[in-house]
């Protein structure tokens, strides 16, 4: 069974999966691997949500454009959200795809 997370920004769904290509090509964008990425976030921290996201989106809407990734968490962040839920958000990701253990993040 392929796992996947739904992310809601307004009226919408998007389902988000974190495959092994979905996470080279995160990690090709981004110039470092995911986990070095995601330890140091703060760094970069929209730029790596965001291109996460972007990657996520991939393996089940290939059509995903970076810049549909950036104006989607501009809308998620204009509809009241924070980039804390945001980041909370993405861990669930992280979670579902087996990134991390249940419960680790």
């Amino acid at each position: 069974m392929k796992s996947f997370y739904t992310l809601t920004v307004g009226e919408k769904e998007y389902k988000l999966r974190l495959t092994a290509s979905a996470i080279m090509a995160i990690e090709k964008r981004l110039g470092e691997s995911m986990l070095t990425a995601l330890e140091n976030y703060q760094e970069n921290m929209v730029e790596t949500l965001v291109t996460v996201l972007w990657g996520a989106m991939q393996p089940l809407d290939a059509n995903s454009s970076f810049e549909k990734a950036t104006d989607l968490f501009d809308e998620y962040i204009d509809n009241g959200k924070s980039i804390e839920d945001f980041m909370q958000e993405m861990n669930i990701l992280l979670e579902v795809s087996g990134f991390f253990s249940k419960g680790q993040v």
